[in-house]
């Protein structure tokens, strides 16, 4: 029935919690139509932002079959059919048209940073938002997730574990990352390109731990954290010396000079893992570790903001100073043995292998060789998807290298290649809980 609110026949508007409308509304057993249900949206990530004002798009294609968006922009109705109107919108608004259930693709988002780039694919927080895609549009992750009826794009109000490419520049010192550990983010790092300029032969290298030899020659925790934090600290006022300097004031050849040296002799109480691509490096709590220049990694991280910086090459832009004092206190000077991955049954063809298995997600590799194939469903939680090599497709989603998706819940599919000739590398990321 038409009326002022809803001028057309087929559209039904309403205000309130999204999936209690939705489902009020198909209690009432319609066979098709447009709901629209304004809503107040809290950005959970921000913490002084206003509400926004968010309109929730459901499409009943029939009776069993919903299409859902989230938009900012105010929708009028003018089209004939509520399959012409949700076109319309999508055309004009550039409204990204999701189906509960199936795979949503992952858009990055590119984070400049001192050392390189950061390339996001789940991240949420004040420096970005990562976004769903219909392969065509995009919704912000938050949004579409307050908005998607069972089986969901995630928990409402909660980040995925996050997922990121890190892409250090290959040159020496202005391409390697903080020297830093963590207290609650636990991080695993697969290696997937090594820049030969930087590193001839592909061995490059993360700064893990300190040195057995310098750590075994202090003779004590204590006596080598005192060494080590000593140095740190001569280093640092070299640095913030340097960081001072006007732009266009360069730093004289005896500054330079001096802050060579004593990065030097700060750098060898810390040891140097080399690295080859293919190779995991998993980093436990409170290990100290720093990717080096042209090393570029596929991580998954606990979705958290912290860190403690021991020391940086260049200046902190993110903060006033140095965690080094207190970060000496709870570090840890070596990481524990490596051990092989678990392997997992898989079928002929396909190596499987559990690489990292923390207390909140665990991480898997497959590995299917060309004509190869491995059925998959996961019930107890979302997945993470990323292809490493190869290509493939998931119920109309097409992934290339270096490209990720959201698999929900009970998502069953056979994992093949889409180039029955080439390999097919993937990473699926599963949370607990």
């Amino acid at each position: 029935m038409k009326s002022p609110d809803n001028p057309v026949s087929f559209l039904h508007r309403t205000r309130g919690e999204p999936l209690a409308e939705l489902t009020r509304w198909r209690a009432g057993q319609p066979s098709a139509g447009l709901l629209l249900v304004e809503f107040e949206f809290r950005c959970w990530w921000l913490s002084d932002a206003n509400p926004l004002p968010l309109t929730a798009v459901y499409f009943l294609k029939s009776p069993g079959q919903i299409v859902c968006a989230v938009t900012d922009c105010a929708l009028v109705a003018s089209a004939t059919s509520a399959q012409a109107q949700i076109e319309e919108w999508a055309a004009k608004h550039a409204l990204a048209l999701f189906e509960p259930g199936r795979p949503l693709r992952l858009e990055p988002v590119f984070i400049p940073k001192p050392w390189g780039q950061e390339i996001w694919y789940t991240g949420v927080e004040a420096r970005g938002v990562c976004c769903f895609s219909d392969g065509v549009n995009v919704a912000p992750i938050p949004w579409v997730q307050a908005v998607m009826p069972a089986p969901g794009a995630g928990e409402q109000g909660a980040p995925l574990v996050l997922l990121k490419i890190l892409d250090p520049l290959p040159e020496e010192v202005t391409g390697d990352l903080y020297f830093e550990l963590h207290t609650q983010k636990r991080e695993v790092y697969v290696v997937t390109h090594v820049d030969e300029t930087a590193w001839p032969g592909g061995a490059g290298a993360i700064r893990f731990g300190f040195d057995p030899a310098q750590v075994a020659n202090a003779g004590s925790r204590d006596a080598f954290c005192e060494a080590y934090l000593g140095a740190v600290r001569e280093y640092e006022e070299v640095r913030r010396e340097i960081d001072a300097l006007p732009e266009s004031s360069p730093p004289s050849a005896e500054l330079r000079s001096r802050e060579a040296a004593l990065r030097q002799r700060m750098n060898a109480f810390t040891h140097l893992r080399e690295l080859r691509v293919g190779d995991v490096v998993v980093v436990p709590l409170c290990m100290p570790h720093s990717l080096q220049h042209g090393v570029r990694t596929i991580e998954f991280q606990t979705p958290v903001y912290e860190r403690k910086i021991l020391s940086f090459a260049q200046k902190v832009l993110t903060q006033a100073h140095w965690d080094t004092a207190e970060a000496v206190q709870q570090m840890i000077l070596q990481p524990p043995p490596q051990v092989p991955f678990e392997r997992l049954p898989a079928g002929a063809g396909v190596a499987a292998e559990r690489i990292v298995d923390f207390p909140d997600f665990e991480v898997r590799r497959l590995r299917l060789e060309p004509g190869s194939a491995e059925s998959f469903a996961h019930h107890g939680s979302y997945v993470l998807v990323m292809v490493v090599e190869g290509q493939m497709e998931l119920t109309g989603v097409a992934l290339q290298a270096e490209q990720a998706a959201y698999l929900p819940p009970g998502y069953a599919v056979e994992l093949r290649s889409s180039q029955p000739a080439q390999p097919l590398v993937l990473l699926l990321a599963m949370p607990r809980g």
